[in-house]
Protein backbone atom coordinates (compact mmCIF):
# COMPACT_ATOMS: atom_id res chain seq x y z
CA UNK A 1 0.00 0.00 0.00
CA UNK A 2 2.81 2.41 0.91
CA UNK A 3 4.50 1.86 -2.47
CA UNK A 4 1.17 2.40 -4.23
CA UNK A 5 0.57 5.68 -2.38
CA UNK A 6 4.09 6.84 -3.21
CA UNK A 7 3.58 6.04 -6.89
CA UNK A 8 0.18 7.77 -7.05
CA UNK A 9 1.63 10.85 -5.39
CA UNK A 10 4.47 10.89 -7.94
CA UNK A 11 1.98 10.64 -10.83
CA UNK A 12 -0.12 13.36 -9.23
CA UNK A 13 2.90 15.65 -8.95
CA UNK A 14 3.59 15.19 -12.66
CA UNK A 15 -0.03 15.79 -13.70
CA UNK A 16 -0.73 18.72 -11.41
CA UNK A 17 2.59 20.41 -10.71
CA UNK A 18 4.71 19.90 -13.84
CA UNK A 19 2.17 19.47 -16.66
CA UNK A 20 3.09 19.55 -20.34
CA UNK A 21 1.98 21.09 -22.51
CA UNK A 22 0.48 24.11 -20.78
CA UNK A 23 -2.66 25.51 -22.37
CA UNK A 24 -3.92 29.03 -22.89
CA UNK A 25 -6.82 30.43 -20.87
CA UNK A 26 -8.94 30.55 -24.02
CA UNK A 27 -8.25 26.88 -24.85
CA UNK A 28 -9.22 25.80 -21.36
CA UNK A 29 -12.45 27.80 -21.49
CA UNK A 30 -13.35 25.95 -24.70
CA UNK A 31 -12.21 22.46 -23.68
CA UNK A 32 -12.64 22.06 -19.92
CA UNK A 33 -16.36 21.23 -20.00
CA UNK A 34 -17.86 18.61 -22.28
CA UNK A 35 -21.22 18.34 -23.98
CA UNK A 36 -22.51 15.93 -21.31
CA UNK A 37 -22.22 18.67 -18.70
CA UNK A 38 -23.92 21.26 -20.87
CA UNK A 39 -26.74 18.88 -21.81
CA UNK A 40 -27.79 18.83 -18.17
CA UNK A 41 -29.02 22.43 -18.44
CA UNK A 42 -32.41 22.47 -20.18
CA UNK A 43 -33.34 25.59 -22.10
CA UNK A 44 -36.52 27.62 -21.84
CA UNK A 45 -36.27 28.40 -25.54
CA UNK A 46 -34.33 26.01 -27.78
CA UNK A 47 -33.93 28.75 -30.38
CA UNK A 48 -31.83 30.80 -27.94
CA UNK A 49 -28.29 30.16 -26.77
CA UNK A 50 -27.71 27.51 -24.11
CA UNK A 51 -25.40 26.76 -21.19
CA UNK A 52 -22.19 26.27 -23.18
CA UNK A 53 -22.38 29.81 -24.54
CA UNK A 54 -23.15 31.25 -21.10
CA UNK A 55 -20.27 29.47 -19.34
CA UNK A 56 -17.79 30.44 -22.04
CA UNK A 57 -19.02 34.03 -22.19
CA UNK A 58 -18.81 34.56 -18.41
CA UNK A 59 -15.39 32.88 -18.13
CA UNK A 60 -14.04 34.90 -21.05
CA UNK A 61 -15.27 38.20 -19.59
CA UNK A 62 -13.75 37.36 -16.21
CA UNK A 63 -10.36 36.26 -17.56
CA UNK A 64 -8.18 38.92 -15.91
CA UNK A 65 -10.09 38.77 -12.64
CA UNK A 66 -9.93 34.96 -12.34
CA UNK A 67 -6.24 34.78 -13.25
CA UNK A 68 -5.43 37.38 -10.61
CA UNK A 69 -7.73 35.86 -7.97
CA UNK A 70 -6.56 32.27 -8.38
CA UNK A 71 -2.89 33.26 -8.41
CA UNK A 72 -3.27 35.26 -5.19
CA UNK A 73 -5.24 32.80 -3.07
CA UNK A 74 -4.01 32.32 0.48
CA UNK A 75 -6.44 29.65 1.74
CA UNK A 76 -8.91 26.94 0.80
CA UNK A 77 -11.64 29.17 2.24
CA UNK A 78 -10.76 31.87 -0.30
CA UNK A 79 -10.89 29.34 -3.13
CA UNK A 80 -14.32 28.17 -1.97
CA UNK A 81 -15.57 31.76 -1.78
CA UNK A 82 -14.23 32.51 -5.28
CA UNK A 83 -15.94 29.41 -6.70
CA UNK A 84 -19.24 30.35 -5.05
CA UNK A 85 -18.96 33.92 -6.33
CA UNK A 86 -18.49 32.63 -9.88
CA UNK A 87 -21.41 30.21 -9.42
CA UNK A 88 -23.68 33.08 -8.38
CA UNK A 89 -22.75 35.09 -11.46
CA UNK A 90 -23.26 32.08 -13.72
CA UNK A 91 -26.69 31.38 -12.23
CA UNK A 92 -27.80 34.94 -12.98
CA UNK A 93 -26.72 34.60 -16.62
CA UNK A 94 -27.93 31.01 -17.05
CA UNK A 95 -31.38 31.89 -15.70
CA UNK A 96 -31.99 34.02 -18.79
CA UNK A 97 -32.58 30.89 -20.88
CA UNK A 98 -32.18 27.89 -18.54
CA UNK A 99 -35.24 26.62 -16.68
CA UNK A 100 -35.22 27.74 -13.05
CA UNK A 101 -35.70 24.18 -11.79
CA UNK A 102 -32.33 23.34 -13.35
CA UNK A 103 -30.52 25.87 -11.18
CA UNK A 104 -31.80 25.01 -7.70
CA UNK A 105 -29.22 22.32 -6.87
CA UNK A 106 -25.99 23.72 -5.40
CA UNK A 107 -23.72 21.22 -7.15
CA UNK A 108 -25.38 21.63 -10.57
CA UNK A 109 -23.28 24.75 -11.22
CA UNK A 110 -20.53 24.11 -8.67
CA UNK A 111 -19.33 20.88 -10.31
CA UNK A 112 -18.55 22.60 -13.66
CA UNK A 113 -16.81 25.43 -11.79
CA UNK A 114 -14.71 22.90 -9.83
CA UNK A 115 -13.70 21.25 -13.12
CA UNK A 116 -12.75 24.56 -14.71
CA UNK A 117 -10.69 25.67 -11.69
CA UNK A 118 -8.93 22.29 -11.59
CA UNK A 119 -8.03 22.62 -15.27
CA UNK A 120 -6.90 26.24 -14.88
CA UNK A 121 -4.60 25.42 -11.96
CA UNK A 122 -3.29 22.12 -13.34
CA UNK A 123 -2.87 23.02 -17.01
CA UNK A 124 -3.06 26.78 -17.53
CA UNK A 125 -0.07 28.75 -18.73
CA UNK A 126 -1.37 31.75 -16.76
CA UNK A 127 -1.55 29.94 -13.41
CA UNK A 128 2.02 29.09 -12.31
CA UNK A 129 1.61 30.76 -8.88
CA UNK A 130 -1.71 28.99 -8.27
CA UNK A 131 -0.18 25.64 -9.24
CA UNK A 132 2.32 25.98 -6.37
CA UNK A 133 -0.12 27.23 -3.74
CA UNK A 134 -3.69 26.25 -4.60
CA UNK A 135 -3.34 22.64 -5.83
CA UNK A 136 -3.93 21.09 -2.36
CA UNK A 137 -7.04 23.24 -1.92
CA UNK A 138 -8.81 22.12 -5.10
CA UNK A 139 -12.25 20.55 -4.68
CA UNK A 140 -13.06 17.21 -6.28
CA UNK A 141 -15.83 17.63 -8.89
CA UNK A 142 -18.71 15.49 -7.60
CA UNK A 143 -20.51 13.40 -10.22
CA UNK A 144 -22.01 9.96 -10.86
CA UNK A 145 -18.62 8.28 -11.39
CA UNK A 146 -17.45 9.49 -7.99
CA UNK A 147 -20.65 8.37 -6.25
CA UNK A 148 -20.51 4.90 -7.83
CA UNK A 149 -16.91 4.24 -6.77
CA UNK A 150 -16.48 1.75 -3.92
CA UNK A 151 -12.86 2.92 -3.62
CA UNK A 152 -13.87 6.50 -2.97
CA UNK A 153 -16.93 5.74 -0.83
CA UNK A 154 -17.43 2.37 0.83
CA UNK A 155 -21.06 1.37 1.32
CA UNK A 156 -20.88 2.50 4.94
CA UNK A 157 -19.23 5.83 4.04
CA UNK A 158 -21.78 6.56 1.33
CA UNK A 159 -24.64 5.83 3.71
CA UNK A 160 -23.16 8.03 6.45
CA UNK A 161 -22.79 10.89 3.96
CA UNK A 162 -26.30 10.54 2.53
CA UNK A 163 -25.01 9.44 -0.88
CA UNK A 164 -26.81 6.92 -3.08
CA UNK A 165 -24.98 5.07 -5.84
CA UNK A 166 -27.48 6.33 -8.44
CA UNK A 167 -26.78 9.97 -7.60
CA UNK A 168 -25.69 12.33 -10.35
CA UNK A 169 -24.09 15.72 -9.81
CA UNK A 170 -27.46 17.48 -9.41
CA UNK A 171 -28.36 15.35 -6.38
CA UNK A 172 -26.01 17.23 -4.06
CA UNK A 173 -28.57 19.96 -3.54
CA UNK A 174 -27.20 22.05 -0.66
CA UNK A 175 -23.94 23.83 0.08
CA UNK A 176 -23.75 22.01 3.43
CA UNK A 177 -24.04 18.54 1.86
CA UNK A 178 -21.36 19.50 -0.65
CA UNK A 179 -19.09 20.80 2.14
CA UNK A 180 -19.57 17.64 4.23
CA UNK A 181 -18.56 15.42 1.30
CA UNK A 182 -15.53 17.54 0.39
CA UNK A 183 -14.33 17.54 4.02
CA UNK A 184 -14.68 13.76 4.17
CA UNK A 185 -12.68 13.36 0.94
CA UNK A 186 -9.85 15.61 2.11
CA UNK A 187 -9.72 13.88 5.49
CA UNK A 188 -9.61 10.48 3.75
CA UNK A 189 -6.80 11.63 1.47
CA UNK A 190 -4.80 12.84 4.45
CA UNK A 191 -5.43 9.64 6.44
CA UNK A 192 -4.16 7.53 3.52
CA UNK A 193 -1.23 9.91 2.94
CA UNK A 194 -2.34 10.94 -0.50
CA UNK A 195 -1.61 14.51 -1.41
CA UNK A 196 -4.90 16.25 -2.12
CA UNK A 197 -6.28 16.23 -4.77
CA UNK A 198 -4.47 13.05 -5.90
CA UNK A 199 -6.63 10.61 -3.91
CA UNK A 200 -8.61 9.66 -6.97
Amino acid sequence: MQAQVKRMNEVGDTVFLTPTPLLSYEALVLKSLGSNTYRGFHRKNNNCLGASHTFRDVLTKKKDYLIRALNNLTSEMQLNALANELCSELIVELSKNIKSTQLISFNKVRKPVDIVFEHFVAMGEDFAPARKTATPWLFLPLDSQIFQSEFIFTTEEAKALGIKRRFTYKDIETAQHYADIQKFLKDKAEKNRFKPPYLF
